[in-house]
């Protein structure tokens, strides 16, 4: 059993001075779960994030409206995108461990009126990027370079380079 716990840091100040987008999410899963283990001594805590970006660089956000929803699904139509989803697991103030993750997404090719009845459908407007690849979001794709847990934002399947199992617990 677990509990959930949102840590509601601001998250713009965590990462301010990281420009790597990789390392932005381990920051943000490590001061998370740092923060949340304070009000749980003694119990372990995971804490995750994930950080988007198109191929240029260009950082992917919550939309603004569904205007600005609009614009970032047919920007990325015209270019790849990546998520860095990033764990850290925390107990008693300790960052046991923690790893990045990174995968390419691919949109098919569609247009304007394809963008718009995505929006239109209310999915998305609170996620990076504007879409959800758990529902209607996973028609716009074409495939995915990596995990899809990693896409959904918490990689199950992540092992740090060097871990074994058995050697924190």
């Amino acid at each position: 059993s677990f509990d959930a716990d949102a840590a509601d840091l601001d998250e713009d100040d965590l990462v301010k001075g990281i420009s790597d987008p990789a390392e932005q999410a381990l920051a943000l899963a490590r001061e998370k779960a740092l923060h949340v283990a304070k009000r749980h001594p003694g119990r372990w805590v995971v804490g995750g994030d994930q950080v988007g970006v198109l191929d240029d660089g260009t950082p992917l956000r919550k939309p603004a409206d569904k205007d600005d929803q609009v614009a970032q699904l047919l920007e990325m139509a015209r270019q790849p995108h990546r998520f860095f989803p990033a764990v850290a697991l925390v107990k008693d103030g300790v960052v046991v461990d923690s790893a990045a993750d990174s995968v390419r997404v691919v949109f098919r090719a569609f247009d304007a009126a394809t963008a718009r009845a995505y929006v239109d459908s209310g999915e998305g407007a609170g996620s990076c990027g504007g879409y959800e690849i758990k529902h209607r979001g996973a028609q716009l794709i074409e495939r995915v370079d990596g995990s899809l847990q990693a896409v959904l934002g918490f990689p199950l399947l992540l092992r740090a380079p060097g871990y074994h199992m058995g050697e924190h617990f």
